[in-house]
Parts: structure tokens; sequence; C-alpha cells
């Protein structure tokens, strides 16, 4: 009977540890990494609209920051959001509002504030142009402010 007992309350301990360490894993550190990564990486991401890169990423094709809308399997509207790969993880957020050349972005975890403005060494065409932007991201423990250059258009 005794054996029984302390087998019951073993199981019950590890699973109380695995729900903390599930639940630890989901908050984002004081310390935010931003990692570099391939939009092919990005289920649903049919055409980024912007792809953005911090000053000391050299690779041409992996990005810090992406726009565009992500499609669901069903084929239903594709919510317009921006895309980041934080600690290791892609973290997609949802556009919530937008006004002149700023956006804000959220999740359940995370808030981001884009300020994009014209690269004034580039020119312009139909389709887009090259562009400088502020990134500000936000979470319950640390808020950290990025410049980013990159491209949006069509």
């Amino acid at each position: 009977m005794l054996k029984k007992i302390i087998l019951f309350l073993a199981l019950i301990s590890s699973n109380f540890v695995a729900c903390i360490a599930a639940d630890s894993e989901k908050t984002l550190s004081h310390n935010l990494v931003v990692n570099s990564f391939d939009v092919d990486e990005i289920a649903g991401l049919p055409h980024p609209v912007c792809t953005l890169s911090l000053a000391e990423n050299n690779d041409k094709y992996l990005y810090n920051y992406v726009e565009g809308g992500i499609c669901p399997v069903g084929g239903e509207n594709c919510p317009y959001s921006a895309i980041m790969k934080l600690n290791g993880k892609i973290t997609i957020l949802k556009q919530t509002s937008l006004k002149n050349n700023t956006s804000v972005f959220k999740n359940d975890d995370i808030s981001i504030t884009t300020t994009q403005k014209p690269n004034k060494e580039s020119e312009a065409d139909e389709e887009g142009s090259d562009v400088d932007a502020v990134i500000v991201i936000k979470t319950k423990n640390s808020e950290i402010k990025l410049n980013m250059s990159g491209y949006c258009g069509i």
C-alpha cells in the first residue's frame, strides 16, 4: 500500500513540474534575442510585403523582420502580420492598427510598433521602395528598439 502511495505522489509531482516548465517556455526572457530567418520557414506566407534586416545581418536571403498576409490552410482571409524570430522561435503578430507610416502588431505576449520611412538613397518605383524602419518590441519584461532597413513593396 505504501508503495502505491509513493508511486502516486511521484507521478503527480512529475506532472506538476512538467506544467511549470511548459509555462516558463512561453514567457519571453528579459533578454530578447532577435534571430535572422528565411521566409521559407513561414508556413502560409505566399509573398512577403516587407523584408527588413539589422545592419549586422549580412546574408541577403535571411531577414530579421517580415510583414505579409499569413493565409490559413482553408484559404480564408489572410490577416496582415509581422513575423520575427525571437529567442530562436518564430513569432507571428497580427496587425491591430495602421496610421501614416506606423503599424502596430500584437499577439498574447508581445507588441511591435514599426515606423517606416523611405530610404533617402534609393528611388521608389511603382512596386515599392527601400525603407529604413524603427521597430519597438515590448513584452511584459522588456522593451527594445531596433533600427532596420530593407524593402517594402508588392
